[in-house]
């Protein structure tokens, strides 16, 4: 075999690789495939993802001279490329011998005139009482199902978020 005839076959087999590789793709975005892939979170119920959500944003911390914990995180729930993220905001504070969280979701969408602007679409909240290890959901606006999709895309947007921020403080 010359080396004509070898770089052929091997720009060949690169082809049928890619191809294969772009089928696997396709595959691997189907239901079939993810019940075999889902990540931990998904498996847990809301109760533990939000455990988790409040873990996360009390090791933030409280910021100077407030007895709350309040934090904001732009996160692409939706999958929507024209509104970019929603806005979520993470409120927890003391109400006598329990705590309260609350988790808001704000959705946009992009003005007329300009795509870089944004309005307000609709906001929806999960409100939690949480006592010692017990959390329990008081209020939600959003049903079981939505729940169980949202939390955990949450959980790894804070997650990330964090990362973030501790890359940053590192290099200071």
């Amino acid at each position: 075999m010359d080396r004509r005839s070898f770089f052929i076959s091997f720009a060949k087999v690169i082809t049928i690789g890619a191809a294969a590789a772009h089928g696997f793709k396709s595959y691997a975005k189907s239901t079939v495939y993810e019940s075999f892939i889902k990540k931990p979170e998904q498996k847990k119920d809301s109760i533990e993802i939000l455990k988790e959500i409040y873990k996360e944003v009390k090791e933030l911390g409280a910021r100077d001279n407030e007895d709350f914990i309040k934090r904001e995180f732009h996160i692409d729930l939706d999958g929507n490329e024209k509104n970019r993220e929603e806005h979520v905001v993470v409120l927890s504070y003391c109400d006598g011998d329990k705590e309260k969280m609350i988790v808001q979701v704000t959705y946009f969408k992009s003005g007329k005139s300009s795509r870089l602007i944004k309005y307000a679409k609709d906001t929806k909240k999960v409100l939690c009482h949480i006592k010692e290890a017990q959390l329990e959901i008081i209020n939600s606006d959003y049903n079981e199902c939505e729940i169980k999709s949202l939390l955990p895309e949450i959980l790894k947007g804070i997650r990330e978020k964090k990362k973030f921020l501790k890359l940053i403080n590192r290099k200071k």
